[in-house]
């Protein structure tokens, strides 16, 4: 609309500027159906864009439209003249008057909606993959358990879930649940590939603790944090991890940070 009476109010200060004859209702007319063919086309353009990669096609499309746009653009002032005015404007008088009025016009209009289409395509295409990429995440198969044998040879099977954190003790790794630690061969660093990472999370290069069990966070004013966890045991928390830690944190607990 806003165009429309730009158009309108060009075409007044156009009459003025040649003391010629304005008659509102004509010029709201020729306006009026020339923006209206916008609206579909645009948005047939903005689907076959969507439906190829192909530039060339793209390209193509947009030409198209352009040039029914302006063939179209007559047919529909000559429906509406016939319908609502006392004369008929004829289809190629109309024609010509839109090449030279409109034509300029429509080629900036469709060029300048080719490219923004182009980049909301890409913006809509980026962030699918972007979804589909953290449903795989989600989906990603994580350990439940670990088979770890105690001092007496005997195979015990671990829940992840009850473990408060791990802690380096090269050549192992310490596993605590409640009071309890047991030993497991493996490293920090592959073990946490095998973990949920929305779970566990790395404080320090040598503990990972499972923010379910995590129950106070205190800062040390050194850019080092206190944690504690549900057992009381306190763990500290790196300031090269602290931001990561933080996020991750926020998706499971409201804790209170002093």
């Amino acid at each position: 609309m806003l165009f429309v009476l730009a158009n309108v109010l060009l075409d007044f200060l156009h009459s003025l500027s040649q003391n010629s004859s304005f008659y509102i209702s004509e010029s709201l007319l020729f306006s009026f159906s020339y923006w209206l063919l916008f609206l579909p086309f645009l948005t047939l353009v903005f689907k076959m864009i969507r439906r190829t990669e192909r530039l060339i096609l793209k390209l193509l499309f947009v030409s198209l439209a352009s040039i029914c746009h302006l063939f179209s653009y007559p047919a529909l002032v000559l429906i509406i003249s016939k319908i609502f005015y006392y004369h008929t404007f004829d289809y190629w008088q109309t024609f010509n008057f839109g090449l030279s009025a409109y034509f300029i016009k429509t080629v900036i209009v469709y060029g300048f909606s080719f490219l923004a289409f182009t980049l909301i395509n890409k913006n809509i295409q980026l962030s699918k993959i972007e979804n589909e990429v953290e449903a795989i995440t989600d989906k990603q198969d994580f350990i439940s358990s670990i088979l770890i044998v105690d001092n007496n040879n005997k195979k015990l099977l671990l829940k992840v879930n009850d473990i408060l954190y791990f802690s380096a003790y090269s050549p192992y790794i310490s596993i605590y649940i409640s009071q309890k630690r047991y030993l497991y061969t493996d490293t920090l660093k592959s073990l946490e590939k095998q973990l949920d990472n929305k779970q566990f999370v790395r404080i320090h290069k040598s503990h990972i603790v499972n923010i379910h069990k995590i129950s106070s966070i205190e800062s040390r004013h050194n850019g080092d944090y206190d944690i504690s966890l549900s057992d009381n045991t306190i763990l500290r928390l790196s300031r090269n991890y602290a931001k990561n830690f933080k996020l991750k944190l926020a998706d499971f607990h409201q804790l209170n940070i002093k």
